[in-house]
């Protein structure tokens, strides 16, 4: 009898339990965009083609404000790769980042991979001046013998506590110049979150977030895992997911780059579960919505340092410039590797499509515009190579590697639909007869050259050639010169199987 009754309060426990609202605030990927970006939205005709401006530090955060003074059960979350992508970044090693974050303030941020662009050690020490939690399960500090960050974060909002745990990408490696990860080591990222996860049940914490630099892909991957996470707060693929991924039982957010959109999960929960969610991208236009004074005030004292030599017109840009990640040429992937030829006078170059960091339109091209599209301060290099050697890179390239890299000097056809490792049919050096025995001189930036294995397939090759030409500066002195600038696609890379 005395069983029945502790059932009976059991079963009415459960029954009449208080369901509890949580609303996620998130972004990710912000690559330091902290003034608005001037945008295009298309019209049915190009007459009703319209320029918007959307995002920025002081927009991001007069959306968070307005969203904390409607509601108290508010978390506000980032998912990595704030670093990187505008001048100020680069210039103060990413402290206008860390500032600005101070001042949004969110409950938890991740690292991603970016963050690690001007060196593990000066990461470090500037990460000291960070006043938010700052989260990273999967890589160890070599040099002080423990976890580089914290694991896990123990939060609680409207009587929910809260476990958030952070990782940075499985192929963090391939993504870092070796240079400036050599204190640190990555972790397997599914082990630590299974210890993180055990750690905080052992806690009484159950409902689970993992804010994720991992992608899309890993983070549904990673969902089908591990049952007791509940939401992946998601970065690093920039993807704009408008309506949220449901895999397993966790729900899957990602709000695009560079603030675009401010994503927002509203959440009931009831005993640690979710019993229903809704999730949206808010689109972050200045008009709709009261900048932070504070923020923008901030963000002109840090563009006052770069304005007067920056924002100096070079050139006008006479065709859009829009990248590309797919297998095929850009038009501002061409005008890149046709530079990095002409300045280190070779015969072939390759420019890394993910190293073309900004789409621009048609017009005024400023230095600040070159910075922006390449903000990585990279250098060309050369090296030379057979043409049979030639051969056997583009093949890789074609088949096997993660990132195309868009030549110049040479033109090729393959057929993505044969079999990997045989998809090359025809290739010619422009201006010279090919031949498999002739010596060829290539150019490339210093990130390509560090991973010429997963670039090229090339294993243990040395024979570089440092020029130390910080690619930005020799794109700008090129504009300098021929003051109007066009590209175009010139069938230098054709797919059999879909271009003809």
């Amino acid at each position: 009898m005395k069983k029945f009754i502790i059932l009976i309060f059991l079963f009415s426990f459960q029954l009449f339990a208080e369901e509890k609202t949580l609303t996620i605030l998130h972004w990710n990927d912000f690559h330091a965009q902290n003034s608005p970006i001037k945008a295009l939205k298309k019209g049915k005709t190009k007459s009703e083609d319209t320029t918007i401006f959307i995002g920025g530090s002081a927009t991001l955060s007069g959306y968070i404000n307005d969203f904390k003074k409607q509601q108290k059960d508010i978390l506000v979350l980032n998912a990595g790769d704030d670093f990187q992508g505008t001048p100020i970044s680069s210039i103060t090693n990413g402290m206008s980042q860390i500032e600005l974050m101070n001042m949004i303030n969110p409950d938890a941020v991740c690292l991603g991979n970016h963050e690690f662009d001007y060196g593990d050690l000066t990461l470090k020490k500037n990460l000291e001046n960070a006043k938010y939690p700052i989260l990273c399960a999967n890589l160890w500090d070599k040099k002080k013998l423990k976890l580089f960050a914290e694991p896990y974060k123990i939060i609680e909002k409207n009587e929910i506590k809260i476990g958030i745990i952070g990782v940075l990408p499985k192929d963090f490696y391939f993504l870092s110049l070796k240079k400036n990860i050599e204190n640190v080591e990555l972790l397997n990222t599914d082990s630590v979150i299974f210890v993180a996860i055990e750690s905080l049940k052992k806690q009484n914490i159950n409902f689970i977030i993992l804010l994720s630099h991992l992608g899309l892909n890993e983070d549904t991957t990673i969902a089908n895992k591990f049952s007791d996470i509940d939401v992946i707060v998601g970065g690093h693929s920039h993807t704009q997911l408008f309506v949220p991924v449901k895999k397993n039982k966790s729900v899957i957010v990602q709000a695009g780059s560079k603030g675009g959109f401010l994503g927002k999960l509203d959440l009931k929960i009831e005993n640690d579960s979710i019993t229903s969610y809704n999730g949206i991208l808010i689109e972050t236009r200045v008009e709709n919505t009261k900048s932070d004074s504070l923020i923008e005030k901030k963000v002109k004292e840090f563009e006052s340092q770069v304005d007067a030599s920056l924002n100096v017109v070079i050139g006008e840009l006479q065709t859009n410039w829009i990248r590309t990640n797919e297998k095929k040429e850009s038009d501002i992937g061409n005008w890149e590797s046709d530079g990095i030829r002409k300045i280190c006078n070779t015969d072939i170059a390759f420019m890394n499509s993910g190293g073309i960091r900004k789409d621009l339109l048609e017009g005024k091209i400023t230095v600040r515009d070159i910075w922006e599209i390449n903000p990585f301060g990279n250098t060309f290099q050369k090296f030379k190579m057979t043409g049979k050697m030639l051969k056997e890179m583009l093949e890789w390239q074609i088949s096997f590697a993660r990132e195309f890299a868009i030549p110049s000097g040479v033109r090729f056809i393959f057929d993505s639909q044969k079999p990997l490792g045989k998809q090359l049919i025809a290739l010619e050096i422009i201006g010279k007869k090919f031949s498999e025995d002739s010596i060829y001189t290539i150019a490339t930036n210093n990130f390509v050259s560090s991973h010429l294995y997963e670039f090229f397939g090339l294993k243990d090759f040395k024979e570089i050639e440092e020029t130390g030409i910080i690619d930005r500066d020799g794109f700008i002195d090129i504009i300098k010169k021929e003051k109007k600038i066009s590209s175009s696609l010139d069938s230098r890379i054709v797919d059999k199987s879909k271009d003809f």
